[in-house]
């Protein structure tokens, strides 16, 4: 499963003991017949589940939610039939107990059968329906699935845990003029006509691999496709299809053609090849996450899978190809071979994400991912681990209320760095030998981490499991403190004295929270171009490395950024890297000065550094050519800004003109056009430079955008290229006034509706909305635009509150008028997204996390507490809140960060603009 570029940052579970089914009985297949129905909403089905009764017992307990069922039937190995006596419903549990009145005895087969109805929801789970208008502007109606992590008993009841694997044998009944997908191909269509006089066909699915319930997936409505087949070296052809709306389906190519050769690359990969004769992959008009891996039917959110390639944004291809390359990767790492229970997602996530970009790199090695990744998941990986709030990746999951939690960026993003840091270490192709055995021996089964680091123990011959099991089992990751240096003259050696400590984001490690020893790669990289490979396994050890000083001489550590760790030196080693940065930049890799910018911002804001270090690192990098390390300085800037909205005016406004000297020459040296065949890197690199410069409050750039987007809404299209529209929209709406706001904001939805805006464009329209300088145009956004699901489809609720928070001309007001209407609208909003804890922690996250100051922490927490409201009342907020509880605190956490970092560094801010910003006081 892929999350959306919004990705949920909730996770965590608390411990206890697993609420899991009795264990009585076991499935080997599953004989599944659904008539869906697209007037009522009400679906109807049979299902027949052969079981091994692994003990006596005189009652069956499956799972079930949300569905009606009256009676059962057991057919015993001995030709007899038991009719349920009785049937219960444990709605807490998500359990149906069917009661049978006689013991059905252990060591036998039977075949369990019931009837069932259900209800298509809205709501993004089970088996839902999505709306969407045609190309004749009808309001229509598709059904799809989403079963992980515990759904499919919204669908039919079942043994709905990972390790219950079992073969399944689907049949679909729907309208003759509509398409029916499974996980497999159809083998039998019937075609036959209801007693209502309805001309209906029965589609029959060939029987699946063995594999885990939340796999199971079905597909349903007015669809077309294109196809191609992919040759992979191991294994026989597979027929790919992209599944699209009927419109839409020429921008599925760029997903085709990534789909055909990543199958072939990991079949090649893994040594294993892909056990299905098919695989599809379908654009969904409503999708909870970016894309959902089901075994052979993968479904996708449209902005994840389509797009038109002459005009699509790169951000956009890249975020296409990764999105297929990660759900594929599945196919393997996570449908073959799957975790025993959920504690263990992160081999699913941590691993597929991984995978997802080594494939990605494969196929566009131009693109040159890893230089990406440092800032798209490894920093991003950091900055959620350094909370007391996070979680281990190897985390305690004890119900299916629990599961959803724990997909976040712990399981994807450090899981991958993590993965990402071993590969590193033990070399690939050791690596690569212990995935393909680990597959081989779990193929079809399912396994736990120690299953997977016993593998890379005999690939290697090292101890994998002791070196990672501070990785997986403890959280947090370790500030590595460089606490003396001595340099050596005559044997031209550098020792250097190294501590680690656990880093957190707001400081003050309590020595309860200090205990874990990680196995920290020491990679040292020198000017003299060779690096010195070592292990801190300790609390504390010496390094010797070959050195000689000279002009231009330096010393890191964590070369590469491949270890899972910031790095502390004194302020004059800190002062020596600055002075290199200026002097001989490229002294240092891409992903090096990312980091060393990284580390600077989160070492200041946990407060073992000034502010001043980061704005000395930005003021270093202000000759910085290279696209990705731009992208980190304009993100950096950002985040300063964003601590920065209640200081003083001049304070915003050194940090602005500190924007203005890093990227408005290159808006100048780059202009305002795309060029057809240009560099990946130079067509970034512009629409960079002019989104940081906007931001910034550059006046050139902010008249220019408004004169192309005056030409663009007046019908000529070329005025805007697809780069800058988002950056042009942003910036008219932040610029307008009362009286223009709400025209601007009517021609923006203009673009926003039109049906040849692709999904991608749509969502970057939808997060800017938020930017209006417009009192009454904001209120609109918030009470009518937001949920009219005709214009939001619900899957994007909690983007426009995003982009307030991000974007807003006057965050001074904007902040707390959130929070206000999140406060306000909360019963709404709880209705809205009724058991939906990911939604209503996103909308939280959006309209809390981004403000600071100890009166808005205090707000905060006496509403979550449910100060002033009845005994019942209260008890209601706790159990919402309990919906998105990691994620509540992991936001009240940052907010007390923030607010003590900015409370500490404000005088420092404003010394350092009045000396090194002209023009300040």
């Amino acid at each position: 499963m892929c999350l959306s570029n919004e990705l949920s940052r909730l996770g965590g579970a608390s411990s206890g003991t697993r609420d899991l089914l009795p264990g009585c009985f076991v499935p080997t297949l599953y004989r599944l017949s659904i008539t869906p129905n697209l007037e009522t909403f009400v679906f109807s089905g049979t299902v027949e589940i052969h079981v091994t009764v692994k003990s006596d017992s005189s009652n069956v307990v499956l799972n079930a939610k949300n569905l009606k069922m009256e009676r059962a039937v057991i057919d015993l190995d001995n030709n007899t039939t038991i009719d349920s006596t009785g049937v219960a419903f444990d709605s807490e549990k998500e359990t149906v107990t069917f009661e049978f009145g006689q013991v059905i005895p252990s060591g036998t087969t039977a075949v369990f059968k019931c009837q069932f109805t259900g209800t298509h929801n809205d709501n993004m789970a089970g088996f839902y329906k999505a709306s969407y208008s045609d190309e004749m502007g009808n309001k229509r109606y598709f059904l799809a699935t989403q079963f992980c992590a515990t759904d499919a008993r919204q669908c039919f009841p079942c043994f709905d845990e990972p390790a219950l694997k079992a073969v399944f044998e689907a049949t679909l009944v729907v309208d003759q003029d509509l398409v029916a997908l499974s996980n497999m191909n159809d083998v039998k269509n019937t075609l036959f006509e209801s007693k209502d006089g309805k001309k209906l066909k029965e589609v029959v699915f060939a029987p699946t691999p063995v594999m885990s319930s939340y796999l199971v997936a079905f597909v349903v409505g007015d669809l077309e496709s294109i196809e191609a087949v992919s040759r992979p070296e191991n294994s026989d052809p597979i027929h790919v299809r992209v599944f699209t709306l009927k419109g839409k389906i020429n921008q599925g190519q760029l997903a085709l053609r990534c789909a055909t050769k990543t199958l072939e690359y990991f079949s090649t990969y893994f040594n294993e090849a892909y056990p299905l004769p098919k695989s599809d992959l379908v654009a969904i008009p409503d999708h909870a996450f970016g894309a959902m891996e089901n075994w052979g039917l993968v479904t996708y959110r449209n902005s994840a899978l389509l797009c038109d390639e002459a005009t699509a944004t790169a951000d956009a291809k890249k975020g296409i190809a990764y999105t297929v390359a990660h759900e594929l990767a599945h196919q393997w790492f996570g449908n073959l071979v799957t975790m025993s229970w959920w504690n263990d997602i992160w081999l699913n996530e941590g691993f597929a994400t991984f995978v997802g970009w080594m494939a990605t790199d494969f196929l566009y090695p131009e693109w040159q991912v890893w230089t990406g990744y440092v800032t798209s998941v490894f920093s991003r990986a950091l900055s959620l681990d350094g909370l007391r709030s996070s979680h281990p990746i190897n985390v305690q999951v004890n119900s299916a209320t629990e599961v959803m939690e724990i997909f976040d960026a712990i399981s994807y993003l450090k899981g991958s760095s993590v993965i990402r840091m071993l590969n590193e270490f033990l070399g690939s192709e050791v690596f690569m030998n212990g995935i393909r055995s680990y597959i081989q021996e779990f193929k079809y089964k399912n396994a736990v981490t120690d299953d997977l680091w016993r593998h890379l123990s005999n690939s290697s011959g090292l101890d994998i499991g002791a070196m990672m099991n501070s990785w997986t089992e403890e959280t947090g990751f370790p500030l590595v403190t460089v606490e003396k240096e001595e340099f050596d003259e005559v044997s031209r050696s550098m020792t250097i004295t190294l501590s680690q400590d656990r880093f957190l984001s707001a400081g003050g490690v309590l020595p309860d929270e200090n205990k874990t020893i990680w196995w920290v790669p020491i990679r040292i990289g020198t000017h003299l171009k060779k690096a010195d490979n070592q292990v801190l396994s300790s609390k504390g050890g010496k390094f010797t490395f070959p050195y000689e000083k000279a002009t231009g001489s330096f010393w890191k550590l964590n070369l590469g950024a491949t270890t899972l760790t910031r790095v502390k030196y004194s302020q004059a080693h800190i002062a020596e890297i600055a002075e290199t940065l200026k002097s001989h930049p490229d002294s240092f890799s891409v992903g090096d000065r990312i980091m060393l910018l990284s580390d600077a911002l989160e070492l200041s804001m946990a407060g073992l550094a000034g502010i001043d270090s980061v704005l000395d690192t930005i003021k270093a990098l202000q000759n910085e050519t290279d696209y990705t390390v731009l992208d980190a300085v304009s993100m950096t800037l950002a985040t300063l800004r964003s601590v920065a909205y209640l200081e003083t005016n001049t304070s915003r406004q050194g940090l602005e003109s500190l924007g203005r000297s890093v990227f408005s020459s290159h808006v100048a040296a780059l202009g305002f056009d795309f060029p057809q065949e240009e560099e990946h890197f130079q067509r970034l690199k512009r629409g960079l430079a002019i989104d940081a410069a906007e931001l910034s409050k550059d006046q050139i750039v902010i008249d220019e955008l408004k004169r192309r987007f005056d030409l663009f809404v007046s019908g000529n299209e070329d005025a805007l290229h697809p780069e800058l529209r988002a950056i042009a929209f942003r910036s008219v709406l932040s610029h307008c006034t009362e009286e223009t706001a709400q025209d601007i904001l009517d021609s923006i939805l203009t673009v926003y509706k039109d049906p040849k805006t692709q999904a991608a464009e749509a969502t970057d329209i939808l997060r800017v909305l938020g930017a209006v300088k417009s009192n009454n145009a904001l209120d609109r956004i918030l009470s009518v635009l937001i949920f009219n699901q005709d214009i939001v489809r619900t899957q994007d609720f909690a983007t426009p509150l995003q982009g307030i928070a991000r974007y807003s001309s006057d965050l001074r007001s904007a902040r707390p008028l959130l929070l206000q209407w999140m406060q306000q609208n909360w019963g709404q909003l709880r209705a809205k997204f009724e058991g939906n804890g990911r939604m209503l922690g996103s909308i939280f996250s959006a309209c809390v996390a981004t403000s600071i100051g100890d009166d808005v922490i205090a707000s905060v927490e006496g509403w979550v507490r449910g100060d002033g409201l009845d005994e019942a009342d209260a008890v209601l907020r706790t159990k919402d809140c309990d919906g998105f509880r990691r994620g509540l605190n992991q936001a009240l956490e940052g907010m007390h960060a923030k607010t003590a970092f900015i409370n500490r560094e404000s005088t420092a801010l404003a010394a350092w603009v009045s000396a090194n910003i002209p023009g300040t006081l």
